[in-house]
């Protein structure tokens, strides 16, 4: 199972303080812990300006340290125009998800988004963050329990 990661809005309120900044991370662990199976790569714009150790060290700071061998890379950029594309921003994460999915061998492989922003995905394998709070108690319980149907089925 692979989660696919965004930040602003689902780790912290899209607009925050900067002492708000992953103040949901806590909510983060409690879906990896519940769910060891499930490994993360990030798909977070954050990417681009930072290097994988400190996007790691931004998720797992402050007792999710145990947690660190679970995130497994960052999806590429991906800049095309086809069908799926208008102006390359319409679904535009997704098909990033998907070439990194291509890419490590995980064609077959159960997957799920964690992202505030539908528009960037088309299919039910987004599970929409409200961007106002980041992850609330009621999205962990709800992730949890898609996860775990993803990976019995």
């Amino acid at each position: 199972m692979i989660l696919f990661l965004d930040f602003d809005g689902v780790l912290h309120p899209e607009s925050c303080e900067p002492d708000q900044l992953f103040c949901q991370n806590k909510l983060l662990w409690k879906i990896l812990r519940a769910c060891p199976n499930a490994q993360v790569v990030f798909s977070t714009s954050w990417r681009w300006q930072h290097p994988m150790d400190e996007l790691l060290d931004f998720v797992t700071y402050g007792g999710g340290e145990d947690l660190a061998y679970r995130f497994i890379g960052s999806t590429p950029s991906v800049v095309k125009e086809s069908g799926a594309f208008i102006t390359g921003r319409v679904y535009k994460r997704e098909e990033e998800c998907r070439e990194w999915l291509r890419n490590n061998g995980g064609q077959k492989q159960p997957w799920i988004a964690l992202d505030d922003t539908d528009f960037w995905f088309r299919v039910e394998n987004l599970y929409l963050v409200p961007h106002v709070t980041g992850l609330t108690d009621a999205d962990v319980a709800a992730i949890i329990q898609r996860i775990q149907l993803l990976a019995n089925q």
